[in-house]
């Protein structure tokens, strides 16, 4: 089946009708997979954000051992860096961060 040509209201309309025509045990199997996917949806990043905590806090324990100040630097040379790049791909503006 080609559902790519058509338009989101057909899409909606062909399922509905495929849908409607289905026996009743069948229809139990599509609500419980809408039900998965809603729950899915309701949470779609919810593994992403476990990874980045998860590398956000072993980066904090690889730094424990650094001065307040030396981790202040770490930040501002990072960012200096990531801003000296967007520069170069013309993503920011020189002399654009001191007018903020």
């Amino acid at each position: 089946m080609n559902t790519g040509a058509l338009a989101p209201q057909e899409l909606v309309r062909k399922a509905v009708i495929e849908v409607a025509q289905l026996p009743e045990k069948e229809l139990l199997i599509v609500i419980e997979m809408v039900d998965a996917l809603k729950k899915q949806r309701a949470r779609p990043n919810r593994e992403l954000a476990a990874e980045i905590l998860a590398r956000a806090k072993a980066r904090a324990a690889e730094m424990s051992h650094l001065s307040h100040e030396e981790v202040v630097q770490r930040f501002i040379d990072a960012t200096e860096r990531i801003r000296a790049d967007a520069i170069e791909k013309g993503t920011a503006i020189e002399g654009e961060w001191e007018q903020d």
